[in-house]
């Protein structure tokens, strides 16, 4: 994927984008109606409460009272309710997640009836590929999209790198979570976001990836994503002109997080009508320029680990250790 596509991806995937209408892509041996009609009654809607409010995501049964579903679907749940229809319908808990690559299981509390969908590995996928989406678009259960693949390997700010299947199926809030299917109805991943562009297309974490993080979510284990508690922007020249600043490339700091890791590691983020924030310009001796590439830095790091951050104040130049935390 070229420098110009990764980077329009990044703007665009932070935000879910409108339904897209139904494609019409049927050809060959692809029925999408014969797919929907096989592996609907595993897919669920997943509504959960939390301390923020309640929200509504898509989740599928890979195996006896065992549900996949996105890690930022459930992962602040204090309680979850699981919809297959309107009479199998059960309480579920929270079995372990991995915010990196946003994958969390759940253990359903009642059995169900449908028959598990099929988790297979994603490598043999290619662009061109027809695919189905069933999901809980803005709480409407159990609708179906469908599209081809458009890039696998693709990047997600923040998450693992290279993990993504990018599909032009339509999506909107209340898909992440739900199955990706190819043309034999087998999952070849697990949808976690869609764009703000005209097509609908979203993103799937690749079922390779989804394989390999399952013994460890369905063991118990909950891991976080590597928070700085920042905001910020990329320097450009001009912004740095502007800025007054005395270096032109880095990461401005816009916002410090009270109480967050970088809040404790004593770095200033910029004050209106004040001075200019610090500059990130390199981590552990590597120059850094992009807020898209110190995204991809921390999707490969954990909390807990330390950074030594080198930081422009002003005409100073200092060296800082950050502790990294659990993105909140």
């Amino acid at each position: 994927m070229n420098g110009y596509m990764r980077k329009s991806l990044a703007a665009a995937l932070l935000v879910f984008g409108l339904l897209a209408p139904l494609a019409a892509a049927q050809s060959g041996t692809f029925d999408a109606q014969t797919i929907y009609g096989r592996a609907v009654a595993a897919v669920a809607t997943i509504r959960v409460q939390g301390s923020r409010g309640t929200s509504v995501g898509t989740g599928f049964l890979i195996d006896r009272g065992l549900v996949l579903t996105a890690a930022h679907v459930a992962r602040t749940a204090e309680s979850i309710v699981v919809e297959f229809n309107d009479t199998q319908v059960s309480d579920a808990r929270v079995v372990g997640y991995d915010a990196r690559r946003d994958v969390a299981a759940l253990r359903l509390v009642s059995g169900v009836g449908a028959t598990p969908l099929e988790l297979v590995d994603s490598d043999s996928v290619q662009t061109g590929d027809p695919v189905v989406v069933i999901g809980t678009p803005r709480g409407m259960p159990r609708v179906m999209t469908t599209g081809e693949v458009r890039a696998t390997n693709v990047t997600f700010p923040g998450l693992v790198p290279r993990i993504m299947i990018f599909f032009d199926a339509g999506v909107a809030p209340g898909n992440s979570g739900g199955p990706l299917l190819n043309a034999q109805g087998q999952v070849i991943g697990v949808v976690v976001a869609g764009t703000t562009r005209g097509d609908g297309g979203g993103l799937a974490v690749s079922g390779s990836t989804v394989k390999n993080a399952l013994p460890v979510i369905t063991g118990g284990t909950r891991v976080e994503r590597a928070w700085m508690g920042i905001t910020g922007t990329g320097l450009t020249a001009d912004l740095a002109r502007q800025r007054r600043l005395t270096v032109d490339h880095g990461i401005l700091l816009l916002e410090i997080l009270p109480g967050g890791p970088a809040d404790l590691a004593g770095l200033r983020g910029a004050v209106s009508e004040g001075p200019p924030g610090d500059v990130i310009t390199s981590i552990n001796g590597d120059p850094i320029d992009e807020w898209e590439d110190l995204l991809d830095f921390l999707a490969t790091r954990e909390p807990g680990q330390r950074l030594r951050l080198g930081v422009v104040r002003g005409s100073d130049r200092y060296s800082v250790t950050l502790v990294l935390g659990a993105r909140p």
